[in-house]
């Protein structure tokens, strides 16, 4: 079963905690100093990339892993009491981040759906439309510079910047606040996209 690193971003008091499943540990600090804290789960799925982030009642999860994992990611969001989405970004294609998303469209609701224009003709791909399809949801790729809320915290798209030969160019990136405190989410960019990334101006400058 997935583990994770929890970081509570509001907080220097660090402890650690076993995984109601035994698969791992959970560093974890939760020391309120606003009225809704942050949470970042990196999820542990292997290769891939999964990460959840909860905010006052609202959640957000940024790819899902493998094909292999999508029951997993299921579990670890049930488990945190996830019910719906308030977004899901699949940063790119590939199937190591949106291989376990068509278990979590199926059995989530999700209020708004990012995806990267970039398409591939691949199982993964069709499973996820198809998925799509069954739940009737649509999706969107958000442009550079759109906001959006999530709690007390808001994220702010940073890629693509471009239309990319590649899919790892074209992931979908984007820098989280709360507070004073920054994440910066790339998904798989490599050094062109995180080029226009620099040239657009935007201050990137992040915690982690």
């Amino acid at each position: 079963f997935a583990a994770a690193l929890l970081i509570g971003v509001v907080s220097s008091r660090w402890e650690d905690s076993s995984d109601a499943h035994g698969s791992g540990q959970v560093s974890q600090a939760d020391v309120d100093t606003t009225d809704q804290n942050l949470e970042v789960h990196f999820i542990d799925i292997g290769q891939g990339d999964c990460t959840l982030i909860m905010c006052g009642g609202h959640a957000m999860l940024i790819d899902a892993g493998d094909n292999d994992k999508g029951t997993a990611v299921q579990l670890y969001l049930k488990k945190r009491g996830i019910e719906r989405l308030d977004y899901f970004v699949m940063t790119h294609p590939d199937a190591d981040h949106i291989g376990g998303a068509d278990v979590v469209l199926t059995k989530f609701d999700v209020d708004t759906v990012f995806m990267s224009y970039f398409e591939k003709d691949t199982k993964t791909y069709e499973d996820v439309v198809q998925a799509l399809d069954y739940k009737n949801m649509t999706w969107q790729t958000p442009e550079p510079g759109d906001s959006y809320a999530l709690g007390d915290a808001f994220f702010t798209i940073v890629a693509p910047n471009d239309l990319y030969e590649d899919a790892n160019n074209a992931s979908i990136a984007l820098l989280l606040q709360y507070g004073e405190t920054k994440f910066l989410f790339t998904g798989d960019c490599e050094e062109e996209a995180e080029n226009d990334i620099l040239e657009n101006g935007r201050d990137i400058h992040a915690d982690v």
